[in-house]
Parts: structure tokens; sequence; C-alpha cells
């Protein structure tokens, strides 16, 4: 008696499936019409009809010959190329990237107030020093800790081959540096160079779990409200990411330009740190104002699942303001 039999990844089945001997011919059938055919034309024809078995083993022989002479024309043909990989664009997890690597000299190692001095070299080890102007500045820099807290962004000054920027840490554990930057002649609006390094300031430390999503944050006066709320969002599709900011009252915030836009948005993955820096989406044909609802939109590509840290900058009444909201994408 037949047991339980399974079929490729279906179901288990106690029964082989019937085949239909109407549509699928035996072997014997395909044999007996090949050996027909061979010895019509044939000398073989000659053979005593009788032996019924040598004629199916025969035919057999030539069906097996004709299906691996079909195999060796069709294994035979040019293999299609594979297609290119797709770009893949820096994010601060790696120290060297287009060319340029990131050389700390000076890195946090306490806390408090210090300076972070490093140098960018190309190939040619030679020191780069200057790099578009892409935001009010050359070069942007970040700071963060492993568990998304003490974020900080900053703006180096170059002198005497090094870059360097005052900080302060507030408490011990493992951080990571960024640095992004246009190199001269690449287009302005084109995807720029992001390096980064770890360091570890030892201590005792706090860790600071990543909250929750939530639809609202505050930073003084001003309420920033994500439209859609604490809504996942799906990873490896175009997403618009928007943010009200109003005043208490409820009115738009009369936000003002900071660095060159109306608000920066740093999105870190918190798995692996990558970082992600956006920019709104121009409200007026020179975006140069803002928007009249206080609606501010950024256009994002998630490459992985998993939660998202952010950090929205922005400026109004003369002060710069940041929130922090976590996005998880499915």
């Amino acid at each position: 008696m037949r047991g339980p039999v399974r079929f490729g990844s279906g179901p288990l089945v106690t029964e082989a499936p019937r085949v239909n001997r109407h549509v699928v011919p035996s072997v014997e059938r395909v044999a007996e019409e090949v050996w027909g055919a061979a010895v019509s034309s044939s000398p073989v024809r000659m053979i005593s009809r009788s032996s019924r078995l040598a004629r199916i083993a025969v035919a057999v022989t030539m069906v097996a010959g004709a299906a691996g002479a079909v195999y060796l024309v069709a294994d035979s043909r040019p293999s299609v190329a594979p297609a290119s990989p797709a770009r893949v664009y820096s994010d601060g997890l790696a120290d060297s990237y287009d060319g340029y690597t990131l050389i700390p000299i000076t890195l946090p190692s306490r806390r408090g107030a210090t300076v972070l001095e490093f140098r960018i070299v190309g190939t040619d080890g030679a020191d780069n020093a200057y790099f578009q102007w892409v935001h009010t500045k050359q070069l942007h820099l970040y700071v963060l800790r492993d568990d998304m807290s003490g974020y900080q962004h900053l703006h180096p000054d170059y002198s005497d081959g090094r870059w360097r920027a005052p900080i302060a840490i507030g408490d011990g554990g493992a951080y990571r540096m960024y640095t992004e930057f246009t190199p001269v002649g690449r287009a302005a609006t084109d995807d720029p160079t992001v390096l980064g390094v770890p360091f570890v300031v030892p201590g005792d430390t706090t860790m600071v779990p990543v909250p929750a999503p939530v639809a609202q944050v505050r930073s003084g006066p001003f309420t920033v409200t994500r439209l859609d709320g604490p809504a996942n969002l799906v990873s490896g599709q175009q997403t618009v990411l928007s943010f009200r900011i109003t005043n208490a009252d409820g009115t738009p915030a009369p936000l003002e330009p900071y660095l060159g836009a109306f608000a920066h948005l740093s999105n870190f993955e918190v798995r692996t740190q990558k970082l992600m820096h956006l920019h709104p989406l121009p409200t007026s044909l020179n975006g140069d104002l803002p928007p009249a609802d206080g609606v501010l939109q950024f256009h994002a590509v998630f490459a992985e699942r998993g939660d998202q840290r952010m950090f929205l900058q922005f400026q109004a009444a003369g002060k710069v303001h940041q929130v922090a909201f976590t996005v998880f994408a499915t």
C-alpha cells in the first residue's frame, strides 16, 4: 500500500496524482510509434516483430538519444549576462568611499567639551580642504550614540590640514561620527559622500531606549505633527513623509531658512546606524518661500525593514529647534 507522498512544496497527500492516459501517452506507446517509424525505412524491419521487448528497448534508446541532442543544442545557446548591480550610496558605515577616506586624529575619549579633529584624503593621500558649498557649508558632521541618543549636527572648520569641530559629550558609550560632503565637480543636487568611524567614551553609561512611534512632538512653543500618525511605512518603496509645524494656537509656524533649507531631516536605521539625510520639497518655484500651511514633505526610500529614528531640525522666530520621531518600516 502506498504511504503519504509530498509533491514539491504542496500539502501532504495520500495518493499519487492520477494521470489522464488519453492525454499523456505511455512509454510503451511512444516506443511503438518510434519503432514503427524507424523500421519502415530501415533494414531493421527484417527483425522479427515478435520481439516486442527488444523493440521497446531500441526505441527508448533512440528517444533518449534525441532528447540528449536537444539538451546539448539548448545548452549551447549563449548565456544572458546578469544585470548590472544597482549603485549603492554611501551611508556612513564605512570610512572610505568614492575615493575618499576619513582619518580621525582626535576623537572624544571622555565626557565634557572637547575638539574633534580629522582628515579627509583622496586616493593620492593628499588632504582635501575644499568641497562644494551645499546648504551653506562645505562639510556637515553628525554624531550619534548607538542607542540613538546624543544626536548632534555640527559644522567643522578647516585649517592646518585638519577639519575641527567643538563637541560636548554628555555620557559614555559607543558613538559614531559621520562626515557628509559633495566633492568639487559633482552636481550639488547629486547624493553626497558620507563617511563614518566609531569611537567609544569609557565609563558608566545610562542607555536610553528608543521611544515608540508617536504622532506629535513639541519643541518650545511649537508642535510638530506627523500627518500620517504613527503608521508603519513600507521598505523598498518611495515614501512621502509629511510634518506640520504649528504655533501654540494651531496656526502655521513662521518657518525661516536654516542652512539653506526650511528643515533638515537626519534618518538613522536603528539596527545598523546607517544615515540618510533629507531636505523638504520646495513649496515655491525658487524654493525661497516657506510653506504657507506649515507642512514639510520629504521623499525617502527605506532600504531595510525595522525601526528608523528621525531627527528634524527647523528654525522659527530666530531659534533652531529639534524634534525626533521613531518610524517603523515593514
